[in-house]
């Protein structure tokens, strides 16, 4: 564990060197590898990982025989959707603050639920926790996520996880570690408590992100709507060909 943490800790720091300006040349280039783990003071292995880790957030990129650049599109108010970690994590990982402003949880019956995963057949009476997040991003106004998780796999979520990162929470547990996230992008309308939160107004334009997290084992776990405000949401992809 202490070994991620570390990881993490390199990542953030070359993240916020390349930001200031000082890591990179005129070509976005970053310095040799010898360099580079002269500068952090780290193992060759170290640091191969955390490039590893820098590309598959689609942050930098590496030429064969040339060495790693930054990607040009890649900027600090742009997130990249191929993260491996919660958002939570990926905002800090690239200087931003992201935070829950207000939160709520209670349990119901699948049958009183606004929306359902379209992948699970549940029965009417199955238990649901019905979680609302409201968070900003750098003290704004940024997202509004609705979930539920399944109350079968999750018995209690306690208050503190839900002002933090759920992510993270999940992924102590050995119990309900995540496997993987399917998710689906698309334009909305803002539904009316978001569009408070956000000082919009009800049906302004919204990117919306519909996702399912799977345990490990491939079992649902949970599913949520997560609506951005359009003012300041811009996401990275990157699409690699070879």
């Amino acid at each position: 564990m202490a070994e991620k943490v570390d990881l993490d800790s390199i990542v953030k720091r070359m993240i916020s060197e390349i930001q200031s300006g000082e890591l990179v040349d005129d070509n976005l280039k970053l310095p040799s590898e010898p360099l580079l783990m002269k500068h952090y003071q780290i193992t060759h292995y170290a640091l191969r990982q955390a490039l590893k880790q820098m590309n598959l957030m689609g942050y930098v990129y590496q030429v064969h025989g040339v060495g790693t650049f930054v990607r040009h599109q890649q900027t600090r108010d742009s997130i990249a959707i191929e993260h491996e970690t919660g958002l939570s994590e990926e905002m800090r990982r690239i200087g931003r603050n992201l935070t829950t402003k207000t939160a709520s949880q209670r349990v119901i019956k699948a049958s009183e639920a606004d929306f359902l995963s379209k992948t699970y057949h549940f029965k009417d009476d199955d238990e649901l926790i019905d979680i609302k997040r409201y968070r900003c991003l750098d003290g704004k106004p940024y997202l509004m996520e609705h979930s539920y998780y399944r109350k079968s796999l999750i018995d209690n979520i306690p208050m503190k996880a839900l002002y933090g990162s759920l992510f993270e929470y999940f992924e102590e547990s050995r119990k309900t570690q995540i496997g993987f996230i399917d998710e689906i992008i698309m334009s909305t309308f803002l539904p009316q408590d978001a569009a408070e939160f956000m000082n919009l107004s009800v049906n302004s334009p919204s990117l919306l992100i519909n996702d399912e997290s799977y345990l490990s084992n491939g079992e649902l776990l949970a599913f949520s709507k997560q609506y951005y405000n359009y003012e300041n949401t811009k996401f990275f992809v990157v699409k690699k060909i070879h």
